[in-house]
């Protein structure tokens, strides 16, 4: 288990130090994919440990406000082989071969709009020893933030094969989107609603679920339309718990401070849908991260609860001002080990 943050000079160097910290966790770390991690040459980024590939590209000249999109695979390849293109990929992040634009690669899971910094702050989770999560934190410029990170559900129930994830974050600059704008996602999403779940994270299903497609693949999505892995296989889909669900709807308005002794939190669920029944099985949950009202915290704070440590972040930027990238008082908070 481990913690940094620190600044980064420019998007390269936040991928740089990214690396480092990944592959140099004491127990079980991460592999790098390219040498160097990032590929400067190609643009490329890659992560990966048995079962899990997570990878990125980004622009040939990434500048303010350009967007690096988010690939998820089953395994990893070669350093010749692009992002999107490992085994078996899920099929959200924009199409390998055909082009790495900004406005490319935004059209498909991505972080979007993380530009080229310099980034005053970033912040790195990581559990290698049990759900093998790496969950990346930067404000890319003062007071906005992004989210994106890859791991492990804490599953529920044994009788089924899976769990890795992978998610980015795409947040929409129309200043009338509120934190609760369908066209947003982050996290395990519950209310991102757009056409095949193009944007969305995805879980690893790779057996033992009712009804199960052929595919390996789940995506978190509100609409029924589920797109396709890179084999064109149907995938499944999953009830994401941030901002939707049981949880968010019980949990999701409580405002705590540092004085009351009460600072409600919920977890983020993933629950699968069965494709033939009217029926849905949780999953598991996203571990170390929860979603807090930061009404009365500003980004950075730190709370203790019980013997644990939490960071708490504004989803992107915690403002009621009618401006692009606000959500309100809608916050993250992050377990943090030293």
């Amino acid at each position: 288990m481990a913690y940094e943050t620190g600044t980064a000079l420019d998007f390269e160097d936040l991928l740089s130090k990214l690396d480092t910290f990944a592959t140099g966790l004491t127990t079980d770390p991460w592999v790098s994919g390219y040498t160097p991690n990032p590929d400067t040459t190609n643009r490329w980024f890659e992560l990966h440990k048995t079962g899990h590939s997570f990878s990125m590209r980004y622009p040939a000249s990434m500048a303010a406000g350009e967007t690096a999109s988010v690939h998820h695979a089953s395994a990893y390849i070669n350093s010749s082989t692009e992002p999107g293109a490992h085994t078996s990929d899920s099929g959200n992040g924009y199409n390998v071969g055909t082009g790495g634009t900004s406005a490319n690669l935004e059209t498909e899971r991505c972080v979007s709009e993380i530009g080229n910094g310099p980034f005053s702050q970033y912040h790195f989770f990581a559990d290698d020893t049990t759900f093998d999560y790496v969950h990346v934190v930067v404000e890319i410029t003062a007071g906005v933030f992004r989210h994106f990170g890859f791991g492990h559900l804490d599953k529920f129930g044994d009788n089924w094969v899976g769990g890795q994830y992978v998610y980015g974050h795409y947040h929409d600059q129309a200043t009338n989107r509120t934190a609760v704008s369908t066209q947003h996602t982050t996290m395990l999403d519950g209310l991102y609603s757009a056409t095949n779940g193009i944007r969305g994270a995805t879980v690893r299903l790779t057996s033992g679920l009712p009804n199960q497609s052929t595919s390996v693949w789940g995506v978190c999505v509100a609409t029924s339309s589920l797109g396709t892995d890179t084999a064109a296989l149907a995938r499944q889909k999953i009830h994401g718990g941030f901002r939707a669900g049981m949880e968010a709807r019980g949990f999701g308005s409580p405002v705590g401070n540092f004085s009351s002794g009460v600072i409600p939190m919920y977890s983020f669920a993933a629950y699968y849908k069965d494709p033939s029944n009217s029926r849905v099985y949780l999953l598991g949950y996203q571990p170390d991260v929860r979603a807090v009202s930061c009404f009365n915290f500003s980004p950075g704070d730190e709370i203790t609860i019980g013997v644990d440590t939490w960071i708490i972040f504004p989803m992107a930027l915690r403002t009621e001002a009618n401006v692009a990238n606000r959500t309100y008082y809608a916050g993250l908070a992050y377990r943090k080990f030293t």
